[in-house]
């Protein structure tokens, strides 16, 4: 009896500790490095939806590079920060959102052998790499100027001009490369879209009251510093800009529409394209070679409009927009 006894309790030793070794298999520990702050709306939606896609046995780790707000010289030891956090966490897996991420760390991290998947990219993922790594696949984020600018154009029928004015930004470099191939011009049939990137915020004010383009598109404008240096919160130059703009002013996030905001927004879903790119790191982590997947181009979006505005510059939204645009009061 006493055999049988102790037959059936080494027999669910066994048992105990094969699950147990089966549930310590099962956790993976995931780094998200984000380029910006974790208070930044982008990083907050692009966090819901990775967190949607990931399952519950993954440990989530988050570091911030804070580029928005540091200035470019103290990137390089922010990257080594980082970098220090990466050897001590030796995560299975690290999802790097947005363009500095990716130049900053990518190449150290997949020299490792780490995995990487990024997203939040703008730029072209290969001009970070000198051969892009076999370990390394993601989602680019394409913020579709021309479309959007056709359909300010449509909202704004009297414009003969637009003027895409940026701040001088990696982000920036990055749409410029990608939308308008370096150029500072471009004619959209009878309509003429033009580029401008300025550093400091009081040349922002400038150019806003003196510009005599018929509609503004401000696809990124979250470094402005002043002329000290100091950074320049986004909230104040969207407000700043609504309340001085004797034209229609258009941007890219959904946060930047409102009653003392912009007129309206074409918005990349940051929560969808987190959970893309969870998605994709899932399956990584499921034991998917990343050569076995495809790098993804998201341009899908939805279009934000602020009532009070539309009626601040008698804009009417064409017919071809009804159904697809959400009004906010």
């Amino acid at each position: 009896m006493r055999v049988d006894k102790l037959i059936v309790f080494i027999m669910c030793l066994v048992f105990l500790t094969g699950a147990q070794t089966q549930s310590w298999a099962s956790q993976r520990t995931v780094l998200i490095v984000y380029s910006y702050n974790e208070e930044l709306a982008w990083t907050q939606q692009c966090d819901r939806g990775i967190r949607q896609a990931l399952s519950n046995d993954v440990t989530i780790e988050r570091l911030y590079m804070d580029t928005k707000r540091l200035p470019q010289h103290e990137f390089a030891d922010r990257a080594k920060a980082i970098m220090k956090g990466f050897h001590r966490l030796q995560p299975d897996l690290v999802m790097l959102s947005d363009d500095n991420a990716l130049r900053l760390l990518g190449p150290e991290i997949a020299a490792s052998g780490t995995p990487v998947v990024y997203f939040g990219i703008n730029g072209n993922p290969r001009d970070y790499f000198i051969d892009l790594p076999a370990n390394v696949v993601g989602i680019i984020e394409r913020i579709p100027v021309f479309h959007w600018a056709r359909v300010i154009f449509e909202i704004v029928p009297d414009a003969d001009s637009l003027v895409v004015l940026m701040d001088d930004s990696p982000t920036a470099d990055a749409i410029i490369k990608s939308a308008f191939n370096r150029r500072t011009k471009v004619q959209l049939g009878e309509k003429e879209v033009d580029l401008l990137k300025v550093r400091y915020f009081e040349d922002w004010k400038r150019f806003i009251q003196e510009t005599e383009h018929g509609a503004i598109l401000m696809p990124v404008y979250h470094t402005l510093k002043d002329a000290a240096g100091t950074h320049i919160p986004f909230e104040k130059v969207i407000k700043w800009t609504s309340a001085n703009s004797r034209v229609p002013v258009f941007a890219s996030q959904d946060y930047a529409v409102g009653d003392e905001g912009v007129v309206g927004s074409h918005t990349v879903l940051g929560e969808e394209h987190g959970r893309l790119a969870g998605i994709m790191a899932k399956k990584i982590l499921e034991g998917v070679s990343a050569l076995q997947l495809s790098v993804a181009d998201d341009q899908s979006g939805a279009y934000y409009f602020n009532r009070n505005q539309l009626e601040r510059f008698g804009l009417v939204l064409p017919e071809s927009m009804k159904g697809l645009e959400i009004i906010m009061n």
